[in-house]
């Protein structure tokens, strides 16, 4: 077991990124964006005009790319700073673009696992936090705490709607709803690292509570059973 990492997985709109940011500086851990390197990979395929389809080409595209993020936390305000190939993408990830094609690059197998290989790099000394999909059941199931957290439909698509406003981008209520859903469908069925709630994890419904009870409760779960390995 790692003693010092926790990881939060969940679908889009439950609260992951935030709380993670928040844990992680709270707690003077790394902070690992999973899914921003998933969009990394996506916005280099549709730079390079690849088809979706051609898994052969984006895997080849994958391993070739020098991915680096960002792992401090400073303001769970601001996206992951993301560099491709050295380049600063941050901004072009949030992308419409990215946004509708980051589910179809991300269930591809060989994309998976070579990224899954760097996640584990990033976290073999431990203390991080770590956010995505697929972070406590096949990224680091070994964990010492591994979180689920959830939320309503209605609650996800009022903070997906928010977070785009706040970015000054506008999107109509029902298109946010309609995405929202395509994406839990491809992430909960794809065959390879599928969302689930992962082993021994603990389900954390953040419907109606604030991002400071949500992340104390994180927290003490965390100090928690930090205390009890430190004593075992």
């Amino acid at each position: 077991m790692i003693k010092n990492v926790i990881t939060i997985d969940g679908p889009a709109g439950s609260g992951k990124s935030t709380v993670a940011k928040i844990l992680a500086r709270q707690l003077g851990f790394k902070y690992i964006d999973t899914g921003a390197m998933y969009r990394a990979i996506t916005l280099a395929v549709l730079q390079n005009k690849i088809n979706y389809d051609d898994e052969k080409s984006i895997i080849k595209l994958t391993r070739s790319i020098k991915l680096e993020l960002d792992s401090t936390s400073v303001d769970e305000r601001k996206y992951t700073k993301v560099k491709l190939n050295g380049i600063d993408v941050t901004d072009e990830l949030r992308s419409k673009e990215v946004g509708a094609a980051v589910s179809i690059i991300s269930k591809i197998s060989g994309v998976r696992r070579y990224l899954v290989s760097l996640q584990r790099k990033f976290v073999k000394d431990g203390s991080a936090v770590l956010e995505g999909r697929d972070t406590g059941s096949v990224v680091c199931p070994d964990a010492l705490l591994k979180i689920y957290l959830t939320a309503s439909l209605e609650e996800r698509i009022k903070r997906r709607d928010l977070q785009v406003r706040e970015k000054g981008q506008v999107l109509k209520r029902d298109i946010i709803k309609k995405e929202i859903i395509s994406r839990d469908k491809i992430d909960s069925s794809r065959k390879d690292s599928p969302l689930v709630i992962p082993k021994n994890g603990i389900i954390v419904d953040t419907t109606g509570l604030s991002i400071r009870e949500v992340t104390n409760k994180i927290k003490k779960l965390y100090l928690d059973r930090s205390n009890v390995k430190t004593k075992a």
